[in-house]
């Protein structure tokens, strides 16, 4: 067997059946950002040895910056559903199969070479590089059959520091899905273990804002049923009084802020689609726990009001007690219709006036819902966005799988262009906050199953593979979907061109990038990587220009 390896931009996403194509050598990066690239790699078989389909390999990284250097294989997951029935052409494969996305760290330096299959080693920088020009160069060694290859990469690293993340980001975090992957009880030691693992990963990849699950989040599920206890705030109910015990939302949000969040969104306090009942919620009474409201209780009846103000009594204190109550943004109910905007409206009155000076906002498609002053701060899907933009100061925008036909997104079929360039389009349009509705979501529609997302990556055939997780829950703790890096590379753009137009302005900045990529919008895109990767490139130039 012999060895091939052929460098591929962080873009390119490296099929089985597929050769890379061959025309990345390297790129400029700030040196505080993380920056992705890969070495593609297949074994060609002799034909002579019938056990030659594989060979081990051992990998060795040369290079000054080595210690800077994550590596990781990517994996494979078999898709069955890629697409929903109507695409267009910027996904890249829209059939079932096998597509990259898991990355699997390398911890040992050993790899399999597969004959006539391309895998990649994908190289991430951490930390603060040195400036300047830095090769990187990887050999890969199969002793088996006395075969090596060697393959490098130029890397030129200005010394200037991308700006901090002003953009506040939230992929909703799901304790559940944490519970049942790993099979463990919720807030047991070993669940709070992996929570922390979990927000790390999100932490470390621009997510500063973190759902927190006070009462357990009335999210994907259907009438009638509940998900998992999910509730962070002990309840003791004594007649119509209640007492709250904060231990472990202190707990939560103290390990959040240990991972670089530094905002909070506290779960909805009525239920989705609709804001017509209460969420599930636990307390003790009598010496024994149990619900005492749910799907059964009606949002503004006056028990749960009367409840909703003894906890909001309690809570905002507290939290301005540890310095947290201007970091809180509140929801009423996730993505009403048009025509549930009054139950919406008389759900917002029960605890409108306690919140009255504190932030409070919701995912929705409908712009009358802020024309009539009922939602303050709205948070757009991308396909009605263009109904806001112009009339909101303080935009946000959000997507899910189903803003998937001409939008950006990043489902596992898609190029990585048309995840990335989110970046792009947030900058463009002034966004000041964007939600994706889950990092790990690990159930099916509606919460009705946890499917795991290494044999099922599409939620069982339900929605398309990518749409509702950013990590993979490994035996170990989380993996990485390469999507999640990506995405994260898309907020260093928009950091870079933040950075860049605090020298030229705005209008000049968009001038530069809308003379290599085209016209922004969100259902734009640059149509090849080399573009997209040379708008970055002359963003870099012009920042060093400037600052270095």
């Amino acid at each position: 067997m012999s060895i091939r390896i052929i460098p591929a931009s962080g873009l390119e996403k490296i099929f089985l059946d597929q050769a890379p194509s061959g025309t990345y050598a390297g790129g400029s990066l700030l040196k505080n950002e993380g920056y992705s690239f890969q070495f593609a790699f297949t074994g060609a078989s002799d034909g002579e040895i019938a056990w030659g389909t594989w060979a081990d390999a051992e990998i060795r990284i040369d290079s000054d910056i080595a210690g800077c250097l994550d590596l990781y294989l990517v994996g494979n997951v078999g898709v069955t559903l890629a697409t929903y029935p109507h695409y267009d052409q910027g996904y890249l494969r829209t059939a079932p199969g096998m597509y990259p996305d898991p990355l699997m760290p390398i911890k040992d330096g050993k790899v399999k070479i597969l004959a006539g299959k391309w895998q990649s080693v994908w190289v991430r920088t951490k930390g603060e590089l040195p400036a300047g020009e830095h090769i990187v160069r990887l050999t890969m060694t199969a002793p088996k059959f006395n075969a090596s290859a060697s393959s490098e990469v130029r890397l030129r690293v200005i010394p200037v520091s991308l700006p901090e993340q002003q953009l506040k980001y939230t992929c909703w975090f799901h304790c559940d899905c944490v519970a049942d992957l790993h099979g463990c009880e919720a807030f047991s030691e070993r669940h709070w273990e992996l929570i922390d693992q979990y927000m790390r990963w999100a932490g470390e990849n621009g997510v500063n804002m973190l759902l927190v699950p006070a009462f357990t989040p009335a999210l994907d599920t259907p009438i009638g049923s509940e998900r998992m206890t999910i509730q962070l705030v002990g309840v003791k109910k004594q007649g119509n009084s209640y007492e709250f015990d904060f231990t472990l939302l202190d707990r939560y949000l103290n390990m959040a802020l240990s991972h670089g969040v530094c905002w909070f969104e506290h779960t909805h306090f009525f239920t989705q689609w609709g804001a017509e009942h209460a969420p599930k919620v636990m307390a003790e009474e009598n010496g024994e726990l149990k619900r005492i409201f749910g799907w059964e209780t009606q949002a503004d009846g006056p028990e749960y009001t009367a409840f909703l103000h003894q906890y909001l009594d309690a809570l905002l204190p507290h939290l301005k007690a540890m310095n947290l109550h201007d970091r809180f943004y509140y929801h009423i109910s996730d993505e009403p219709s048009e025509k549930q905007l009054d139950s919406y409206r008389r759900a917002k009155a029960v605890v409108q006036d306690r919140l009255k000076g504190y932030h409070m906002f919701d995912a929705l498609s409908h712009v009358a819902f802020y024309e009539q002053g009922v939602v303050e701060t709205p948070v757009a899907a991308t396909h009605t966005i263009e109904d806001f933009i112009g009339k909101v100061d303080d935009l946000w925008a959000y997507y899910t799988g189903a803003q998937s036909l001409l939008y950006s997104n990043r489902l596992t079929s898609m190029s990585s262009r048309r995840n990335r360039v989110t970046g792009m389009q947030l900058y463009k349009y002034h966004i000041k906050g964007f939600l994706q509705w889950a990092f790990n979501f690990y159930y099916n529609t509606l919460s009705r199953e946890a499917v795991n997302p290494f044999l099922s990556p599409d939620a069982l055939g339900e929605f398309p593979a990518g749409t509702a997780y950013q990590v993979y829950p490994h035996a170990s703790g989380p993996i990485p979907a390469l999507r999640l890096f990506v995405f994260q590379d898309g907020l260093q753009d928009m950091r870079a061109m933040q950075l860049l137009e605090s020298a030229i302005g705005y209008d000049a900045v968009m001038a530069l990038i809308e003379k290599h990529a085209g016209p922004v919008s969100f259902t734009s895109c640059p149509a090849t990587d080399e573009q997209f990767l040379y708008v970055r490139e002359a963003i870099n130039r012009a920042i060093e220009e400037h600052f270095a």
